[in-house]
């Protein structure tokens, strides 16, 4: 369990690599080419994704009927944190609607 000022104390670790060093972490943020060409887009248990074509790492879980969702846009410096204390409805949609909305609204 967690809270909002400890999921940016997490984020900031990882940018300032107090958790993992540089090599590490360039690793965990990496996709992956398989022998069959297509790449493989979970590193280290963040999800490489996009938001129109602009990078994000995304982590989620969910535990005794909590759900929480995490989008980090490192280009940006946009984090975006979701938590749900109902198993029922996972935050994962509206906090990457919010990380759209955060980056079509820089853009402008």
């Amino acid at each position: 369990m967690s809270t909002l000022s400890d999921m940016l104390k997490w984020q900031n670790a990882l940018n300032q690599n107090l958790l993992l060093d540089s090599i590490e972490t360039k690793k965990a943020f990496s996709k992956y080419k398989l022998n069959n060409g297509d790449y493989f887009t979970y590193g280290y248990g963040w999800h490489i994704k996009d938001i129109d074509k602009v990078s994000t790492r995304e982590h989620g879980g969910s535990i005794f009927g909590f759900k929480t969702m995490a989008v980090y846009i490192p280009g940006e410096d946009i984090y975006v944190v979701g938590f749900s204390n109902c198993d029922c409805n996972s935050p994962t949609q509206v906090v990457r609607d919010i990380a759209e909305l955060t980056l079509k609204t820089l853009k402008q």
